[in-house]
Order: structure tokens, then sequence, then C-alpha cells
């Protein structure tokens, strides 16, 4: 869980003397990081969740301010704190109109306090509360690893979890390169953000915790309503929007279980549930509703399952490729549409007469009737394992 403003602004107001001047409806927001910003130019850099101080040495210069606290609000900063007494005399009331306006937080503190204290101060609190969260990580993942659950490695969790109540987990899988780094990294303090303001409203009072595990990026929430579970995967792929919109994600969401021990078992689903989603170019997957796939995903050895689908669907893409014919797909068809010739010239604008003809030619090649559901279930299972990509 990041650290809001609002608790930073609690927990060191009197220490460094600040004083909340506009901007008060945004308090809620998370801080990532803290920078002192004499220049303009450094807010290129900046990519959310920043909380900068300024003594204005640059103020004189014709609305500077204004244009800080514009650029920093298009780039989703936090707040930002003025060093008042020096540079800054009187801060201009069109600055905090606008910050009152756009709920951006804007703070004043006396020129006698040091700036650099202040972001020392600031940046450790946040780094402490960055190694708590790492902790708590470390903990989880210890037990989806199968950890013995002793007193020990449950007391610190204890704090903050209802450890006999229910968890879920959603796994997050994206493909990014390196110039996609700060897309990422804005995302998960988006996702961080939007779950610190439901906490903050009350809406969603359940504790939750962010992590990387294996190659995914896993979020676990603590005894949350089964009515939330699709609003919160609706959030993440609305927070990771750069990455979905670009086929890069795929979100496995897990069953609910009870207790603390049941984890591993929900961490499993909900990785089983993103891995179908990658191979079948999804953006996200239920494992409650991956039916038959459960099993499939199940399958350590994955050779033996792609052995399987070349042993029965092998003559038909072989048949295909020196004939130029098109047996795999009329045969897919023909599974779907129950063994209905019309349902399957229907769904593959052809004649039923050349359907009738493809499927006598596909029942000599595979020996096989295909007259039952039983006849037809190995080749289905065949399908969905080519589905599968592997």
């Amino acid at each position: 869980m990041a650290i809001r403003l609002d608790e930073l602004f609690d927990k060191t107001k009197r220490t460094f003397e600040l004083k909340l001047i506009a901007g008060k409806g945004g308090l809620n927001h998370i801080v990532g990081w803290v920078h002192l910003l004499e220049d303009e130019i450094i807010l290129n850099r900046f990519g959310g969740q920043e909380l900068a101080v300024t003594t204005g040495m640059k103020s004189q210069e014709p609305d500077w301010l204004l244009h800080v606290v514009t650029s920093m609000k298009k780039r989703d900063c936090s707040g930002l704190i003025l060093n008042t007494g020096m540079y800054l005399k009187n801060i201009p009331q069109s600055v905090i109109d606008w910050c009152n306006q756009n709920d951006f937080p804007l703070f004043a503190m006396p020129w006698e306090i040091s700036c650099t204290q202040l972001v020392q101060e600031f940046c450790t609190i946040i780094m402490k509360r960055a190694q708590k969260e790492r902790e708590y990580g470390d903990i989880f993942q210890s037990i989806i690893q199968g950890a013995p659950l002793n007193p020990e490695l449950l007391a610190p969790l204890k704090n903050r979890f209802r450890t006999d109540s229910t968890f879920q987990v959603f796994c997050i899988r994206i493909r990014f390169g390196v110039e996609d780094t700060t897309a990422f990294r804005q995302a998960i303090l988006h996702l961080e953000n939007h779950l610190t303001l439901w906490q903050k409203s009350k809406r969603l009072q359940s504790p939750y915790l962010l992590f990387e595990m294996d190659d995914c990026y896993t979020l676990v929430i603590n005894h949350l309503p089964l009515a939330y579970t699709q609003e919160i995967a609706d959030q993440i792929l609305d927070q990771f929007s750069y990455f979905s919109r670009r086929n890069m994600l795929s979100l496995g969401i897990g069953s609910q279980v009870n207790g603390i021990a049941s984890v591993k078992s929900a961490f499993s689903s909900a990785r089983m549930a993103a891995q179908m989603a990658y191979q079948t170019d999804k953006k996200i997957i239920d494992f409650q509703q991956m039916g038959f796939f459960k099993i499939l995903f199940a399958a350590d050895d994955t050779t033996i399952l792609k052995s399987y689908e070349q042993q029965l669907l092998g003559p038909l893409e072989e048949h295909d490729q020196h004939h130029h014919s098109q047996y795999l797909e009329t045969l897919r068809s023909y599974i779907e549409n129950d063994r209905s010739l019309m349902g399957v010239a229907e769904s593959t604008f052809t004649h039923r007469n050349t359907v009738n003809y493809r499927i006598q030619n596909i029942k000599k090649i595979l020996n096989n009737p295909l007259k039952t559901a039983q006849d037809l279930f190995p080749y289905q299972v065949a399908f969905y394992i080519r589905d599968m990509k592997l």
C-alpha cells in the first residue's frame, strides 16, 4: 500500500510547519517520490505521483508558478510545497484559485525550514513504506512457494490482513520493452492510487498488496466482496490501458479462497488464467470460466499435450498443406455446430454439398466415423490444445 499525501502531511506538518493553501480535494492521492524543483525543465522527467518542493527562485517571471502547477497536474503529480519568505513573498490568487478548482494540493512552509531536510524526511518515510511492502510481498511469496505456516511467518501479516478471511488473487502479465518502462511504472502507481481512493472513501474495506511473483505482477485482496471482482478487473485494464490497447497485457482472475493457507491455490488459479489469456490472445480470463482448459493448463509437461494435438490433427494439417484444402477449419466448425452440416455451411459460407463432401473425406483420413459426441471429443480437446499456442 503506497503512502498518501494526507498521511505525509499529518506526519510532518508540525515538524516542517506545513500549511495547506489550496487543493484539499487532492490530498488522498499517493506520493511516489519527492524532488527539489527550481527549474521547470525537470518536469519533463516526472512520470506521475511526484511531490515537489520549491523556493520559487524564478517566481518573478510572469506566471511562472501557474505554469509549474499546471504542468505538474498534467503529469499526474501529487502536489507542490512552497518554501515562502525569500523569493515567494506572496502566492498569486490565480494560482490558489486554479489549485482549488483542479484539486491540486499546494502547501506553504516558512523560509527558515530546510527544503533539503524536508525532502530527506519525506523520502525516508516513502522508502520505509516501500520496504514494509517488500516484506509483506516476501511473506506472501514464501506462502505461495509452500513455506510452513508457522506463527513467526504469519505474525507480521496479522497487523494488516485478516488471515482467516477470504483472499483473491489477480495476476497481471505484461510484455514490454525498455521503452515502455515509464508507462509500466505509471500504470502501477495509478492502480495503487485507485485502490487507495477506494479505501479512503470507505467503499472498499479490503486490505491489498501488490508484488512481483514469477512472471506476474500480483494483486492480492483480502476480504473482498465477490460483487467487486469484475470492477477490480476492469480497473486493472483501465489503469494499464497503454498495454491493453497494444495487446501487451493478459489478466488472470483467481478463485476466491478461505484462509491464508489457501493463497497458494488462489495464486495458482490466477496464474493459470493469466497464462490462458496470454496464449489465447485474450485480455482477461476468469479461472471460474476456464472449463476444460483448467485440466489442460494444469499439465506441467506441455510436450505431451503438443504430441497429442499433433497425433490427432496432424493428418488433416498435412492434407491441407498438400492439397490446399480446408479440412481443419471444416472439422472445427463441425464440432462447434454439433455435427450439423447446415450449421457448418452457414458458419463457413460453404455450400452444404461441399461440406458433406469434405466431412466424408475427413472421416476417411482420420479413420473415424465422427457420428457421436464421443467420436468428436478427442478432436475437440486437440483444438483446445492448439488454441493454447504451445
